[in-house]
């Protein structure tokens, strides 16, 4: 059962008023005039003791609730960190997932400037596109430079192609871990919005 503070609150006043009825029926009860000393000390001695009494049951309520509400207090500090968190590590997870989305669609770039290179390597090497560049120069050395030309485009492609299968596999692997890390985000807010949803509860009046 969870006690509020307005409850105790409540209980207090209903004890003092309790106590300053008796006292009040206590003063009526004896004579309006003509009242000994002693009847008057007699009253004060009833009204301190009815006084003494609801001090002491207030301490001992006090007593008791207390430790209640120290209890509610760090049970709510409690949820309240593991929901900051739950929130630190939904930003970061976020953050990283993003990052990594932007780093594959580098990757997806680079892919395709390799394949669109690798096209025009081949159609460069066509014999008829490499006599076509050399007729310009007009020299006697047609074949030696034709090979030449050829080695060059040879080479460049090897290359573009080693490139082009590293940023593949690259990319492949990075996939998988944006997969990785999209599901890591998912998990972080199906933990998440339950206690959130929970803590709205508790700041919604019941009917």
């Amino acid at each position: 059962m969870t006690i509020r503070p307005t409850q105790v609150s409540l209980l207090f006043c209903v004890l003092l008023i309790a106590a300053t009825v008796a006292a009040g029926q206590s003063t009526a009860n004896s004579p309006a005039t003509g009242a000994s000393s002693d009847d008057v000390a007699k009253e004060i001695g009833m009204l301190r003791q009815s006084v003494q009494s609801l001090d002491a049951t207030l301490s001992d309520i006090a007593d008791k609730l207390i430790p209640v509400f120290n209890k509610a207090k760090d049970a709510a500090a409690e949820t309240q960190g593991r929901i900051s968190s739950s929130f630190t590590l939904l930003a970061q997870a976020e953050q990283r997932a993003e990052t990594m989305r932007r780093q594959l669609l580098e990757l997806i770039e680079k892919e395709t400037l390799y394949r669109t290179r690798i096209t025009q390597l081949d159609e460069d090497m066509r014999p008829e596109n490499v006599e076509r560049a050399l007729n310009p120069y007009g020299t006697t050395r047609t074949a030696e430079i034709r090979d030449t030309r050829r080695r060059v485009l040879e080479t460049e492609r090897r290359g573009v192609t080693n490139l082009l299968t590293l940023t593949t596999e690259s990319r492949v692997r990075l996939e998988e871990e944006v997969r990785q890390a999209d599901a890591l985000v998912l998990r972080l807010r199906q933990r998440l919005n339950p206690m959130i949803e929970k803590e709205i509860d508790k700041l919604t009046p019941q009917p």
